[in-house]
């Protein structure tokens, strides 16, 4: 019991109750748990975002990012305004965007092997992407959480 109370001391909160490195079963588990709390999450007035079975990303049975999404397929008129009211709720919670493609908040016309927009919260704990897929009029947000300190070794090749 110490050892986990520890744990989560030691490591970085990625979103609510789960956190960077945790055991991959036991984010199932919260997952499990507090399944209909994590299907409407809201990022800015008007939207909603949801967990879902693959939202848990692991690397040998630990908790390396989380993945969630807009709860319904979007039109690109909805899908550019979760992007423009996203953006503003994570500035406005003290995080500062550090990349924003040009297009950012146009989902036809953003480059898709480059993240739309990347967050740091002010800590540097915290490495926020979101970016919109889809194509025609079917489109959805994806959030991503990473770990800060995992994030740039990643980014170095060194994981």
């Amino acid at each position: 019991m110490f050892l986990g109370f520890q744990n989560f001391i030691n490591s970085q909160v990625l979103y609510k109750e789960f956190y960077f490195d945790m055991p991959i079963d036991k984010a199932k588990e919260i997952l499990k748990n507090n399944s209909p709390t994590l299907k409407n999450i809201s990022f800015g007035k008007g939207t909603s975002y949801a967990f879902r079975k693959r939202s848990l990303v692991d690397h040998e049975g630990i908790l390396t990012e989380i993945n969630i999404w807009s709860k319904k397929n979007l039109e690109i008129e909805q899908a550019s305004d979760y992007l423009k009211k996203t953006r503003d709720y994570f500035e406005s919670n003290n995080y500062k965007t550090v990349y924003a493609q040009e297009n950012w908040s146009n989902p036809v016309l953003v480059k898709k092997n480059l993240p739309c927009i990347r967050f740091v919260d002010a800590d540097k704990t915290v490495v926020i992407e979101m970016d919109p897929r889809g194509q025609g009029s079917a489109y959805n947000v994806f959030i991503t959480f990473y770990n800060y300190d995992w994030f740039l070794r990643k980014a170095k090749g060194e994981e």
